[in-house]
């Protein structure tokens, strides 16, 4: 609980001070994607499908804090279910490389073939990306300006999450 508080609290100072970093950084981020896996990728779809026991789904989550409207909402899930089906056989394919390259590696594996296999998973990798960077110009193009400067804000805050343990003991926040 402590570290949503300390991440809104984050937040809301991104919000009203940062308003200069938006113009030299327009474009989002595309996240790290080479930590999916197929279970992250099944994820995906737990994060839409409404609750049984009445919690916000993380699509609520965002929807309620970018203050998106109902299409916006379903256009959301769209992109989201795209995304799924686009990741979900990239991602598997990923794994099946990687398990092939570690054989190869262990087995003593020609170095012709080890390189065959890095290249196929950097091809891979970049379909990855690929896809998640069009879901995020597609969600990004759904958005208004103050709905985008929030997301925008987000994604600076989740840059900065993993050194705020080192200045609280300081005192710096």
């Amino acid at each position: 609980m402590k570290k949503i508080g300390i991440a809104l609290v984050l937040l809301t100072i991104l919000l009203t001070t940062c308003t200069g970093i938006y113009a030299q950084k327009p474009g989002l981020k595309t996240p790290d994607v080479t930590k999916l896996t197929v279970d992250k990728i099944l994820q995906l779809q737990a994060a839409i499908v409404p609750q049984s026991n009445g919690d916000l789904t993380p699509l609520q989550v965002v929807a309620e804090f970018l203050q998106l409207q109902p299409a916006q909402i379903t256009e959301l899930g769209q992109f989201l279910q795209t995304r799924q089906a686009t990741l979900a056989p990239l991602v598997q394919t990923l794994q099946a490389l990687t398990q092939r390259l570690g054989i190869l590696l262990n087995s003593g594996g020609s170095p012709a073939q080890v390189g065959a296999v890095v290249i196929q998973v950097h091809a891979v990798q970049q379909q990855v990306v690929q896809a998640q960077q069009t879901f995020l110009t597609q969600f990004a193009a759904i958005l208004d300006a103050e709905q985008l400067q929030k997301l925008q804000a987000v994604q600076i805050a989740a840059q900065l999450q993993p050194i705020l343990p080192a200045f609280e003991p300081i005192f710096l926040f």
